[in-house]
């Protein structure tokens, strides 16, 4: 893909739907549905609290201005079409980016080198020069260091009305420094707390896929499995269509179930529960996509034509647009019949089957279990009886439907990857999969 398309898919990527241009006063859309919103009296039957977040329209030349550090690994497996591709990538970002952002490039090896020093993108040539000298492959993996050294140079020009963003890359295990997923994990918090997302990009399949998801995984970023390393560029150009469309940051949503409603566990999303009050935290949200944070809780018993309180829900976020915090409140209720019909007909097919894509993650991990066990065939069962639930969904509405049969489908691919992949190749598959179904990453 050349730059003269890829600045097409942005364009198009982040313009607003249809004609209208975007409003004067933009904000998320915050929309709070349960999967069976009427329940069958004196029962307490398990259900799904979906509180949805969809960022508004933003033009491109409405964007925030980025402060970006690229961390590239150049140790001696990324000899030959890696490093090339990881250049030509590194090439691509400065190409993308204009006067008011920030880039600093960091590449590690045996040891860490700061090749760009955090500085406006001002003169793209002498920067793409300093990138086509500095990017050689040799030494081992410095990771830690790598990660550690790209939060400094974001750091360096922090500011929350800005996208803070790191984007990894490796091809290989971290073997130089602290290497474990704990203190990996440790890092990436440290990142979060001051607002710095970090997507990770694997390539091959040399690379540990448990310690990258981590890392993006608490800091909010994305995660991308790239086998071959031809698609680099390509993956680099989803990532600046999220970076270039941040339209909210320090996302919080806190929920407050009501009395005698049991919140049972949260899916996808990390969070934290104690006692009634639930709190999740994102770190941004994309115009035009959805994110959601998804609850199953067990509700109290009700009498027919009876109405309760489920939860209280507050969501805030920092608009980027606006530079504001605004708040939004919505308050969330069912209603009790003694008709099965009545329970059946207002059933919500979406966030049923939202619920059961996320189960069939949690699933999906099991599979992952298997696969390092050596258990090929039990795994590929995992994915089979995965698939199968989701085909048989008792759901009707069109989009829901399609939905779950893509979600199905994707199953299906990942069991043919396992006869025609490697083992390595396959469980980064399916890992990838799983955490972008966990964050709702579009495909």
């Amino acid at each position: 893909m050349d730059l003269k398309s890829i600045f097409a898919l942005l364009a198009l990527s982040v313009l607003p739907w249809g004609a209208n241009a975007a409003p004067a006063t933009p904000k998320v859309t915050v929309k709070s549905e349960v999967a069976s919103p009427v329940i069958l009296e004196n029962t307490q039957d398990k259900n799904y609290l979906k509180i949805s977040l969809v960022g508004y329209p933003l033009a491109i030349e409405k964007r925030s201005p980025i402060n970006l550090a690229l961390v590239i690994d150049r140790s001696s497996s990324m000899s030959g079409d890696r490093i090339i591709k990881a250049r030509d990538a590194a090439i691509t970002a400065v190409n993308m980016l204009n006067s008011n952002d920030t880039l600093s490039v960091v590449a590690y090896d045996s040891g860490v080198e700061v090749v760009i020093p955090a500085t406006k993108v001002k003169d793209k040539n002498l920067l793409i020069n300093k990138i086509k000298k500095s990017i050689e492959p040799r030494g081992m993996t410095a990771l830690f260091a790598g990660v550690s050294k790209g939060i400094d140079q974001v750091g360096r020009h922090l500011d929350k009305e800005q996208v803070n963003r790191i984007i990894l890359l490796s091809d290989g295990q971290a073997n130089v420094g602290p290497t474990s997923n704990s203190e990996l994990a440790e890092l990436a918090k440290v990142a979060a707390k001051k607002g710095i997302a970090i997507t990770t990009i694997g390539i091959g399949d040399g690379y540990n896929e448990d310690l990258m998801t981590t890392i993006s995984g608490y800091s909010d970023g994305n995660h991308a499995f790239v086998e071959d390393s031809s698609d680099l560029e390509k993956t680099f150009a989803r990532e600046f269509n999220d970076v270039m469309s941040v339209v909210a940051q320090d996302v919080e949503v806190v929920i407050k179930t009501a009395d005698q409603v049991t919140p049972v566990r949260l899916l996808g999303r990390d969070g934290s529960i104690s006692g009634n009050t639930v709190t999740v935290k994102l770190n941004q949200l994309y115009s035009n996509q959805e994110k959601y944070v998804l609850l199953e809780v067990i509700p109290a018993k009700g009498r027919n034509a009876q109405s309760k309180p489920l939860a209280d829900v507050n969501v805030r976020y920092a608009n980027l647009s606006t530079r504001q915090v605004d708040n939004v409140n919505e308050k969330v209720a069912v209603r009790y019949s003694q008709s099965a019909k009545d329970v059946s007909s207002a059933q919500v097919d979406d966030v049923l089957v939202d619920s059961a894509i996320q189960k069939a993650a949690i699933e999906n991990e099991r599979a992952v279990q298997l696969m390092d066990e050596g258990k090929m065939d039990e795994a590929k069962e995992v994915l089979s009886q995965n698939a199968a639930a989701l085909e048989s969904l008792p759901v009707s509405a069109a989009p829901a439907r399609q939905k779950a049969e893509a979600s199905a489908q994707m199953n299906k691919e990942l069991m043919g990857k396992m006869d025609s992949d490697s083992k390595a190749s396959s469980r980064k598959a399916v890992k990838e999969q799983n955490y972008n179904i966990k964050t709702q990453k579009n495909p």
